[in-house]
């Protein structure tokens, strides 16, 4: 059997593990668990017209301030396409969909989200932890997002410098 091939399934397995759990972190509204799946010095944004988070603290803030008007939600990943740069380094691209209740309902609507994630992972030691993650809104109900993913290529392009 070949070693290589079965350490990039195993790596798959592992980096589609994070997301889970990253995913089941965002539904329980613990953004100190989202955060734990990061690169200390990450770059994400989750909507390109709004700033891009440098860092863990900046993130784990946007997180915590974000979710406090989040009363449930269910995430999902779907399609993981990967690239593996090098044995130590991964872009991943995935479809996700999520549904979230607010604290303002119904005055606020529940808002669903189909979408891209795009995703650089960097192993550290035995763990993956993700630097660079973009989420692209393919369309919304409940919000104005359309058409981000359009034109995106495979493997993803993240952030420059």
């Amino acid at each position: 059997m070949d070693e290589k091939k079965v350490r990039r399934l195993l790596d798959k397995q592992d980096m589609l593990e994070i997301l889970y759990q990253y995913c089941e972190a965002a539904d329980k509204n613990d953004p100190a668990n989202m955060t734990k799946f990061f690169h200390e010095d990450c770059v994400v944004q989750y909507v390109p017209t709004e700033s891009i988070k440098r860092g863990v603290k900046q993130l784990s803030d946007h997180l915590f301030s974000f979710l406090g008007a989040v009363i449930s939600g269910s995430h999902y990943i779907m399609n993981p396409m990967f690239e593996f740069v090098s044995d130590d380094e991964v872009l991943l691209a995935c479809y996700m969909f999520s549904w979230q209740r607010f604290s303002g309902y119904p005055a606020q609507a529940d808002a669903f989200r189909f979408g891209r994630y795009e995703i650089r992972f960097i192993r550290s030691g035995e763990t993956w932890r993700m630097t660079d993650m973009k989420l692209l809104s393919a369309g919304e109900i409940g919000g104005d997002r359309i058409a981000e993913q359009m034109g995106r290529p495979f493997p993803p392009v993240l952030f420059a410098g």
